[in-house]
């Protein structure tokens, strides 16, 4: 299994409240490992296993809870 390193920009990403729901829900992803949000930098990184999960998904999952990423 291939693991992949991502950093997403999530404009939307204000405070910590914020930062931890993100981590929370995207972690809470099959093969996914939240690494860091930042709301200060408006960043996230994270590692995922593609096999199991897509950038892709892993993005339409951020767009459902109202935090959409960018690269």
């Amino acid at each position: 299994m291939a693991t992949q390193e991502a950093t997403l920009r999530i404009p939307a990403l204000h405070c910590g409240t914020c930062a931890t729901n993100v981590k929370r829900y995207v972690q809470a992803l099959p093969g996914v490992d939240v690494t860091l949000v930042d709301p200060d930098s408006k960043l996230m990184r994270l590692s995922f296993e593609e096999s199991t999960v897509s950038l892709d998904q892993i993005r339409e999952a951020l767009d459902e809870v109202g935090f959409s990423a960018e690269d």
